[in-house]
């Protein structure tokens, strides 16, 4: 008889939680959740840079490998020519793709999943332009772009930028 006294009196006692306690539980949750969703806004970001970082690499690759062909052939000292590479016919620009679209975009595998990756001739005579997202001008204020600059001489490689201060 002891025993059920004790265990009456211990659940008699038990009330749960105090208002006070669930509202700080609640405000801990909303912060880490806070905390947390910052970090995935941020992933979306790191991947269009990380995408335009493997762009970049692909487009020099590319520019390389034309170039290597193009020696081959023997018209890397040209300042135009057409070049047959796996059934396309890319115009080169001193043995380098040129800034055209049929020059590096042949070349070019761009990602448009969701259609948010665009590409145009660039403002600059002979580059060509990619970029994320919405932009007017090459140095705009959306700044997340990629451009291939065509090579302008023997002894230069082609330019290409890589702007991600606006992604």
């Amino acid at each position: 008889m002891n025993m059920n006294n004790s265990k009456n009196k211990f659940l008699s006692h038990s009330q749960g939680f105090t208002l006070i306690e669930l509202v700080v539980v609640i405000i801990i949750l909303a912060i880490l959740a806070i905390v947390a969703s910052s970090k995935f806004i941020d992933l979306r970001r790191d991947a269009i840079i990380s995408t335009m970082d493997g762009m970049e690499s692909a487009m020099q690759t590319a520019a390389s490998l034309t170039y290597s062909k193009a020696a081959i052939a023997g018209v890397e000292k040209l300042s135009s020519s057409t070049l047959n590479i796996d059934g396309i016919d890319v115009n080169l620009a001193f043995g380098y793709p040129d800034g055209t679209a049929a020059g590096i975009d042949l070349l070019m595998n761009v990602p448009d999943v969701d259609g948010d990756w665009n590409k145009r001739a660039s403002i600059f005579p002979g580059a060509w332009i990619y970029w994320h997202g919405f932009i007017t001008e090459d140095a705009g204020t959306a700044a997340c772009y990629l451009r291939y600059r065509q090579a302008t001489s023997i002894n230069q490689r082609p330019i290409i930028n890589v702007v991600t201060t606006g992604c």
